[in-house]
């Protein structure tokens, strides 16, 4: 059995070498993917259209299930290891390294999806226990949950054969809502991970140094100041009428109180004292001394000229000043009395049915309200215009529907750098034809986490792929405010 096993094995080895005249056939023969159009497998219950069809399907089988031939000059050799979902270049890489893979300790990695990807274009020969791997076995080893999936892997196969650049999406690499509404800049580093900054020694000692010379009185917040008899103080010494405040500072208090602080009023229109004595030291961090301070300078720059205004302004700011003097108002016990006195009034003044206004339910618009036409009819429409992004921020996110790759345009191939790739053209999710479609959540889930980039939904038929996407849209009107 072991002589019958060894004869065996040496002719595998010996078909697995083609002569001169195989090697020209299998390199001079097509391996286009015969086309066909939807007219010609539309279904007429014709022998002719069978006939078309076992012969369309025998010419894919025979294409896929022919050998791939090429030389082992033009093969990367690459290692694949099943711990860590990667594979490693064992040669120097090929013109393919400028827009796929990455670098890490010192080595060459693929990802799954792009090893499989060269294996397909035979520019790559993956190793796994010393024995090279067929193209079945990498879909079989590389395609995974915890990789990627048949279905992303369709998607990204179909994108790179197009000559787009295709990358993994990472959730973690990009900005918050926070950082957007800043556009803070974001560095990162050749893995993708973020840049932290190191402080300096130097640094470090100064800022040590800056405590160690703080005072420890000074270090915390001071209390406000209060008077004696719980009345608010001052912030100085002597204030503008010649009264004198109360420095001691109320016991227990952490924090400033501004609200028992006053400051003198510069810009009133009443006679001003042209100097400020000096402010409260016990106000003042220590070591710190202000001296009296001249506001002869600023009330000349301040416009202190009286405003005139019309005989209605004046008649409406003294019924804001009487509105105390009312009795209805001052029978009123709280805010919602108040406010149910002016609904009644402004109804008595409109002449509208009061009815229409005492339960739950009340009409859209008051007409006693003047309001432009543009917001009027905005008010009284039936459906509401909404935005993609409008209320994302405070949904949470399933997790059953997630950003699969980063999509950039063919054109920029030649000055693509991984280091710094830039803005994407479009983000990919992909789904199934199959399977359940995106609800409002889901979509505003992925655009937020998208941000101000495209996003696009692949949707996998069977190997056929169709792409939807979804953008806000303004619908014109004629009516301006």
């Amino acid at each position: 059995m072991a002589d019958l096993n060894k004869e065996d094995t040496e002719s595998t080895q010996y078909n697995e070498i083609l002569t001169p005249t195989e090697l020209f056939a299998a390199r001079s023969r097509s391996h286009k993917i015969p086309v066909r159009g939807q007219k010609d497998f539309f279904p007429d219950d014709s022998e002719e259209q069978r006939q078309r069809l076992e012969q369309s399907l025998t010419e894919h089988w025979s294409l896929v299930s022919e050998e791939r031939v090429e030389k082992l000059g033009n093969l990367v050799k690459a290692t694949w290891i099943p711990s860590e979902g990667i594979v490693e270049l064992q040669s120097p890489a090929g013109k393919f390294w400028q827009t796929m893979g990455f670098s890490a300790s010192g080595k060459q990695l693929l990802l799954p999806e792009e090893a499989l990807y060269l294996m397909e274009c035979g520019n790559l020969q993956v190793f796994h226990l010393e024995l090279p791997l067929s193209v079945q076995d990498g879909y079989e080893r590389f395609l995974s949950p915890s990789t990627v999936s048949l279905l992303q892997y369709q998607v990204f196969g179909h994108l790179k054969r197009l000559g787009f650049v295709v990358h993994r999406f990472d959730s973690s690499c990009q900005p918050s809502s926070y950082e957007r509404q800043l556009n803070l800049p974001r560095s990162r580093d050749r893995a993708g991970t973020r840049l932290k900054r190191k402080r300096s020694d130097s640094s470090e000692a100064s800022d040590r140094k800056d405590e160690d010379r703080t005072p420890p009185e000074t270090s915390g917040v001071r209390p406000a100041v209060e008077g004696s008899e719980g009345r608010g103080g001052t912030w100085w010494l002597t204030d503008v009428h010649g009264g004198q405040s109360d420095p001691s500072p109320a016991s227990g208090s952490s924090h400033w109180d501004f609200s028992s602080i006053l400051f003198p009023d510069v810009g009133s229109r009443e006679r001003q004292p042209g100097r400020l004595p000096s402010p409260d030291p016990s106000l003042l961090p220590a070591s710190l001394a202000v001296g009296v301070c001249d506001v002869a300078p600023w009330r000349r720059r301040i416009n202190l000229r009286e405003v005139k205004t019309s005989p209605k302004e004046q008649k409406r700011e003294e019924q804001r000043r009487g509105v105390n003097k009312d009795r209805e108002v001052r029978r009123c016990r709280n805010w919602t009395e108040y406010r149910a006195l002016l609904a009644r009034r402004r109804g008595r003044r409109s002449g509208r049915p009061a009815h229409l206004w005492d339960g739950d339910v009340t009409p859209l618009h008051d007409p006693g309200q003047a309001i432009p036409t543009g917001e009027l009819l905005d008010k009284i429409s039936v459906i509401k215009s909404t935005h993609l992004l409008e209320g994302a921020s405070r949904l949470k996110d399933s997790g059953e529907w997630r950003i699969c790759f980063n999509v950039y345009q063919p054109d920029s191939v030649a000055d693509f750098r991984k280091s710094d790739p830039g803005k994407p053209y479009s983000r990919v999710c992909v789904c199934s034809f199959g399977g359940p479609v995106p609800d409002l959540r889901a979509l505003k889930t992925l655009a937020l986490q998208s941000g101000d980039v495209s996003l696009v939904f692949a949707v996998v038929d069977h190997g056929d792929i169709s792409f939807y996407t979804f953008k806000d849209f303004t619908l014109p009107t004629d009516v301006f405010p």
